[in-house]
């Protein structure tokens, strides 16, 4: 068995309180932090994502189509879709974004 702790997690290649909780060959773990009002723009991703709101107030913005995200709620989305996230709320949002690679 393996453990990650967030405290000793690498963070993620973008500019993003993100870190990579679980990386292997057919699955990534990343657990994203969002302020207050902070936008994700959209942006296609080379693998379909599953994402899961743990905390705060988020809206998944998927071209024309948004959606507020209640409390942990989980939204698939296919590859090569552009999707995007703003924290809608006036506290921290986290995220854990699951990654199939």
């Amino acid at each position: 068995m393996k453990t990650t702790s967030i405290m000793h997690a690498p963070k993620v290649a973008v500019n993003l309180e993100g870190f990579v909780l679980h990386s292997s060959p057919s699955l990534e773990v990343i657990h994203l932090c969002l302020q207050p009002r902070q936008i994700i723009p959209q942006h296609p991703n080379a693998h379909d994502v599953v994402a899961c709101l743990i905390e705060g107030e988020v809206t998944l913005n998927i071209g024309d189509k948004k959606e507020s995200l209640s409390l942990y709620d989980v939204a698939e989305i296919e590859k090569d879709i552009p999707r995007g996230f703003t924290n809608t709320g006036m506290s921290k949002a986290r995220l854990l974004i699951l990654k199939k690679i």
